[in-house]
């Protein structure tokens, strides 16, 4: 049966279910989530040693299709087959093959159907299904396309599969992954062609699998070569320390390229060390980040303010809230009121204030009546005030309203758990979510929350 204790308390609407404050804490703004969806046409790349031995050694080539849609076969279980097959979802067929086709897949949150489509792109560039161990020549697109799927494996929660499709690639470092080794394809240019975010997924990838250490490793050595680049770049010299005569707006751009990219690689460093529950080294981490991204300062803070919250240090994550508070001479406009405003309702909830908390969440939505976060956790300190009722109604109302923004997975996981508490009809009700997530959802709903067994 439900209980209070399962409810989904937290600062962003998409925690994973670990009862009051989760502990995935919603640091930055979503440019800086922990795994990104690949932002299709940005290849980003990272220099590297000269490569005198030519040896072809990329013989990588996907896996397995990954199609299918649990919320059609949930349909099928509880709703029967009419009902199921009214659901129209975009797959890999139904879209343009090419990469519009696959932003149009991972816009409308169909990335098992993005995965697939992926494989297909990868067949026309000789790497797709049944290709692997067989001689290939990359090519920056190719290089984009093994990102994407990697990340949307990842986004998936498809850590095994993420890890034996990456095999192939090794280290990244291979001389194949290099300009140098099409000289005719790309005359002139230097350095490595694989994007700097599939480096930063390629490390991250660890942690995921219960190898934080080595997560931390891959990271640390990222972190040596951004600061190495860095160096170059500030001694005058070329990226890979060679003379240059690039022009001082060229090297001024590389320098703030990098600087954001060690800022990434840090953040990247911080959330794994958190993951390892080691707070004193991820707090320090956090605060390096602010020195790359100052404009994220506020966010940063009241990161660190709620994961103090988390380990029940009220004191020290309330100074690091005052020290947002104060920071009004700077930063000013709505959305850092709502920011303060937020960190003053998680203190009531570390506090178990849940009258206050309800108070302060209700007054942000005053401010921006759509914000989802504010919005759950309302409901939430309603139902903890003994108003079940009037909780339900709350979350009931998000969703009817404006379902394509609320239809989020912690929400209707609140909602089936206080179905559970209320009423002997939650099985009708869960069905009747069901129906609503099939008509906004795409292939890649986590169905679990809606707790239909």
């Amino acid at each position: 049966g439900a209980s209070y204790s399962s409810l989904i308390l937290g600062p962003a609407p998409d925690l994973t279910y670990h009862g009051a404050l989760s502990c995935t804490i919603s640091i930055c703004s979503t440019t800086f989530s922990s795994c990104p969806l690949p932002d299709i046409g940005v290849g980003s790349q990272v220099p590297g040693p000269n490569c005198s031995i030519l040896v072809a050694t990329g013989r990588s080539s996907p896996t397995e299709e990954f199609s299918g849609d649990a919320v059609k076969d949930l349909m099928l279980r509880f709703l029967g087959e009419q009902a199921a097959v009214k659901r129209q979802v975009l797959n890999a067929s139904s879209v343009e093959q090419s990469f519009v086709g696959l932003k149009q897949l991972i816009n409308s949150k169909n990335w098992r159907a993005a995965v697939d489509l992926c494989g297909r792109l990868l067949t026309a560039h000789g790497q797709g299904y049944g290709k692997n161990g067989l001689p290939t020549n990359h090519t920056t697109d190719s290089l984009q396309l093994w990102f994407v799927r990697l990340a949307l494996l990842v986004k998936l929660n498809l850590f095994q599969n993420a890890e034996l499709e990456f095999e192939p690639f090794g280290n990244l470092d291979q001389p194949d992954l290099y300009y140098e080794y099409y000289p005719h394809v790309y005359p002139g240019r230097k350095g490595s062609m694989v994007p700097f975010s599939m480096r930063i997924l390629h490390a991250e990838l660890e942690q995921y699998l219960g190898n934080p250490q080595e997560s931390l490793d891959r990271l640390h050595s990222m972190k040596t070569i951004c600061t190495k680049i860095l160096e170059n770049l500030e001694q005058g010299l070329a990226e890979d320390g060679s003379m240059t005569n690039i022009t001082q707006e060229n090297t001024q751009a590389s320098v703030e390229l990098w600087r954001s990219r060690l800022g990434r690689v840090m953040y990247s460093m911080a959330n794994c060390l958190l993951m390892m529950k080691d707070y004193v080294l991820a707090v320090d981490a956090y605060h390096t980040v602010i020195k790359y991204y100052p404009e994220q300062e506020p966010q940063l803070l009241s990161g660190i303010g709620r994961i103090f919250l988390q380990i029940g240090d009220i004191k020290t994550a309330e100074k690091y809230f005052q020290d947002v508070e104060k920071m009004s001479q700077k930063w000013d406009g709505l959305q850092y009121q709502i920011m303060v405003l937020m960190n003053r309702a998680f203190l009531h909830l570390g506090q178990n204030n849940f009258a206050e908390a309800h108070r302060a969440f209700t007054e942000i939505l005053r401010i921006d009546p759509a914000n989802a976060v504010a919005n759950n956790n309302a409901a939430v300190c309603l139902l903890y005030l003994g108003k079940l009722k009037d909780s339900l109604r709350q979350l009931e109302g998000m969703v009817q309203q404006d379902p394509k923004h609320y239809l989020h997975e912690s929400v209707l996981f609140n909602l089936t758990t206080m179905y559970e508490l209320e009423s002997s009809r939650s099985m009708q009700k869960k069905q009747a979510l069901l129906e609503a997530v099939a008509v906004k959802e795409g292939d890649s709903f986590n169905t679990q929350c809606l707790k239909l067994g």
